[in-house]
């Protein structure tokens, strides 16, 4: 089929001259203005403090590469009698966004370019009662028109003509919108040649003549929409090698497209409904035509009962059955309608392939439209929306040409990105954007955007980003992907600074036994406070830190009672830390803020008690150790030869050496600590147990106390060296050991720690986080809802837990929502009251702490929030 110069290079070529009226790179380029909404004088040079007060003193100074920036409404036709020069055209647009209009107004309104070259209108509106087009566009070359609006005169006003291209050449017209009742909206002349009309939109009333008329030599209609016309597109005698494609035609009183005696015209990928007349007819002495990849139905009305002469879907008459070929289009005929006219109504597409020879690859289903189209079908190029196919992965590609999966009809299906982001971050500011998990839909992903909020936006082909931030606050990051096709999909999500973790000693900090961080031997008196500076001492330092990791132990006290460790200066929360009866030892794993460099510990019983406090490690703003959580998981049992090779228990005065690294999801490498509980069990004399990093000479430090008989529990963050952490028994009699991992900490990309003041999320004696005021049942859980702190990013809670009130032996395992572990955290004898800190992996969606009572007896769960690990 004859096709002279391809369809590609003249939008090419016009699309080059459209960038250069957008912005044009000329040393000499000026602007010049007219405002008649202020002070103007058509006596002046047009500048912005003083412009022109009428188009027309601007269309007679204006030269090229100069640009008329125009504001206002005006009663005048527009009339540009001067000419550019190849890239450096005069241009005249309204002053603005790409959103903005000029309007012409009146019985004068419309625009005339008459035997000029490189001239350019963009942005015009134009609405009056004027005879004659309302823009006319003769004997000229280079022009492009952009973004001009026709709109409806006044009641009664007789119609009016709306483009006449008249001996144009070499030309764009792009994004114009007809609203009115013109006869037609466009006419392109026999002399005119290689004009491109592209995304227009014409929505007259009925009664409109046609939507364009095309005459002359390799012209095109693409990308638009009509709607409401007798006919959309006519291709009339004399014309040559014209290219319809990518248009949608919609409620048309006669033919969607026409083609009559007209040569070499290609009319592919169009979407045609709901039509009275013809969807696409072809008729007269019409050769060399091409109807490929076109779309055709009638999903409701006009119905064929409605429309004085209802056609067919695709029809081709006289002479022009001999020179037309009719291929790969999908007709879904309505009831009534004859699918194809081939010189005589056709009922079926098998009546229509026998009657033609023609339409082997038409279909008469819409699912037939998907990756089906010929993609080297003559004219065929991007679809309505500009998009390029996308191949659809559940339909089998059975289209031809260069690209197997392009579709028919004027939109292409297509499947957008969809945006996830993920972010991480690393104490000291850095974060970690991760859009790995974004889906590309079926056009691979182009480029991903991350906005971090903070005026640092980078764009990227990869889909992680990293990005340190100078504030704690105010990190929040937005994510754009965008496809080949230009489909993006964003999502928005906000990241809270966290802290690090930085493992230290453990080191004895406080003992008011023996006058360490205290002045005297004095225990601390009935409800006394006793304040301790932690900063700056014993390897934390003096600034960055916001909380610190303790051990505590109370010994020696006279009655009942608890402790509260909370920050200085604040009020004493309503939690506890450690519970005591008469005489006791206790301790527990405390995770406290520090305000002031200091925090307080308050004594609320009526009696005196000794407070012992080994620091293992702080958590910093500036830097140090993620977190990440596990389990629990057991690893170290010596009843049961877990972890070890016996089942002895460790000997008085001996060292259990413990391989953490590389087990139970622990990593190899990189690690600085690991969290465990420990539970002593069985111990046969008095005495406690210190675990300490591998390697290192035993502290002065303790983690758990015990007496005879005593099953002792508590919290323990260890560094580890080697890979391995030892416990060293103090006491003169043996004692089991068993060890459930919660987590690890290192100095990779994770979860951090957002320290809280502590608070009661769950009393079961008073019904504070729980449904009943009535204790655990034998046997029985209880779920604690955290879902406040999922959504804050929460991965893992940190929780000092209480039971009291046992009425039987036995222990409770603190988990998230899944199956129970092999694991305890409290154990206790009926009457007891036992803390411990506790460490609770949550589950994003449900944000469930689950408590198990493993005892045959009743209990009830006190549980205070200090703190969580999360993004």
């Amino acid at each position: 089929m004859r096709r002279t110069t391809t369809f590609g290079t003249i939008v090419v070529a016009l699309t080059a001259g459209v960038s250069v009226v957008a912005g044009p790179a000329h040393a000499a380029t000026t602007e010049l203005f007219v405002n008649n909404t202020v002070a103007c004088s058509d006596a002046g040079t047009g500048s912005q403090a003083q412009p022109f007060c009428t188009l027309a003193a601007a269309s007679t100074t204006a030269t090229a590469g100069q640009t008329v920036k125009v504001t206002g409404v005006y009663d005048e036709h527009l009339t540009i009698a001067r000419s550019g020069t190849p890239g450096s055209p005069i241009t005249f647009r309204s002053d603005g966004d790409d959103a903005s209009y000029a309007n012409l107004t009146g019985t004068n309104a419309g625009i005339t370019v008459d035997g000029q070259h490189d001239v350019a209108v963009v942005g015009f509106r134009v609405q009056g009662d004027a005879t004659g087009p309302a823009v006319d566009l003769a004997n000229s070359t280079r022009l492009v028109v952009e973004r001009v609006e026709l709109l409806a005169p006044a009641a009664g006003a007789s119609p009016r003509q709306g483009v006449r291209v008249a001996a144009v050449t070499d030309s764009a017209l792009t994004k114009v919108r007809v609203l009115r009742d013109v006869r037609p909206a466009a006419s392109l002349d026999a002399a005119t040649q290689r004009v491109v009309l592209t995304s227009w939109y014409v929505g007259a009333p009925e009664g409109n003549a046609t939507g364009v008329e095309v005459l002359g030599t390799r012209n095109s209609v693409i990308r638009s929409g009509f709607s409401g016309t007798t006919a959309g597109i006519k291709v009339g005698p004399g014309a040559t090698d014209t290219v319809v494609a990518s248009n949608i035609f919609s409620s048309t009183l006669g033919a969607g497209i026409e083609n009559a005696d007209a040569t070499g015209t290609a009319i592919t990928n169009n979407t045609v409904y709901k039509t009275c007349g013809t969807g696409i007819r072809v008729a007269g002495a019409s050769t060399g035509v091409s109807v490929q990849n076109n779309y055709l139905s009638w999903p409701s009305g006009p119905s064929p009962a409605t429309c004085a002469q209802p056609g067919a879907g695709i029809g081709v008459h006289d002479s022009a059955v001999s020179g037309t070929l009719v291929d790969y289009n999908t007709v879904v005929s309505a009831s009534g309608r004859s699918p194809y006219f081939w010189n005589g109504p056709v009922a079926t597409l098998a009546a229509f392939r026998t009657a033609s020879g023609q339409g082997a690859h038409d279909a008469d289903s819409f699912g037939a439209n998907i990756d089906s189209a010929n993609s080297a079908a003559p004219g065929w190029q991007r679809d309505y929306d500009g998009k390029t196919p996308e191949d659809n992965p559940a339909v089998p590609n059975v289209g031809a040409g260069p690209i197997a999966y392009a579709d028919r009809g004027a939109r292409e299906s297509t499947r957008g990105p969809s945006a996830y982001l993920e972010l991480r971050q690393r104490p000291g500011g850095e974060v970690v954007a991760d859009a790995s998990n974004s889906t590309a839909g079926w056009s691979p992903t182009l480029s991903f955007t991350f906005d971090f909020g903070d005026g640092t936006v980078v764009t990227q082909a990869t889909p992680v980003a990293t990005h340190t931030y100078a504030s704690r606050y105010g990190r929040t990051v937005t994510l754009t992907l965008k496809n080949g096709n230009g489909a993006t999909s964003t999502v928005t999500k906000s990241i809270s600074a966290g802290d690090g973790y930085i493992p230290t000693g453990p080191v004895r900090v406080l003992d008011t036994r023996e006058r360490i961080g205290v002045e005297t031997t004095t225990p601390v008196a009935p409800g006394g406070t006793l304040v301790l500076p932690v900063t700056g001492r014993a390897g934390v330092p003096a600034t960055g830190v916001t909380a610190v990791t303790m051990n505590v132990t109370v010994t020696q006290p006279t009655r009942d009672g608890f402790l509260t460790v909370y920050p200085d200066g604040e009020t004493p929360p309503n939690a506890s830390n450690l519970n005591w009866t008469p005489g006791l030892t206790v301790p527990n794993l405390v995770v406290v803020s520090v305000v002031n460099g200091k925090v307080a510990f308050r004594n609320t019983s009526p009696g005196t008690v000794h407070v012992v406090a080994d620091l293992v490690g702080y958590h910093s703003a500036d830097g140090g150790g993620i977190f990440a959580s596990l389990g629990p998981v057991r690893v170290l049992d010596t009843r049961e030869r877990i972890g070890v090779d016996t089942t002895t228990p460790v000997a008085p005065g001996g060292t259990l050496v413990l391989p953490v690294a590389g087990r139970v999801g622990v990593p190899a490498t990189g690690v600085t600590a690991v969290t465990m509980n420990v539970t002593v069990t069985e111990p046969t004399r008095d005495g406690f147990l210190t675990v300490y990093p591998d390697g290192k000479a035993t502290p002065n430090a303790s983690n758990l106390n015990w007496t005879p008989g005593l099953t002792v529990p508590n919290l323990v963050v260890v560094p580890v060296v080697n890979g391995e952490v030892a416990f060293r028994n103090t006491s003169a009699g043996t004692v089991h050991v068993i060890a459930d991992i919660v987590g690890y900490h290192s100095n990779g990309v994770g979860d951090v720690f957002h320290p809280q003041s502590p608070y009661r999320a769950l009393d079961t004696r008073s019904g504070i986080g729980a449904d009943r005021n009535t204790p655990v049942p034998p046997g029985g859980s209880l779920d604690l809802d955290l879902r406040g702190l999922t959504w804050q990013g929460a991965t893992a809670v940190v929780l000092n837990v209480t039971v009291t009130e046992p009425t039987a032996p036995g222990f409770l395992t603190v988990a998230g929502n899944g199956d129970k572990p092999n694991a305890s955290n409290l154990n206790w004898r009926p009457g007891q009251t036992v803390p411990n800190l506790v460490v609770v992996p949550l589950e994003r969606v449900d944000g469930i702490a689950r408590f198990y009572n493993t005892s045959p007896g009743s209990v009830h769960v006190v549980a205070d929030v200090v703190g969580y690990y999360g993004s």
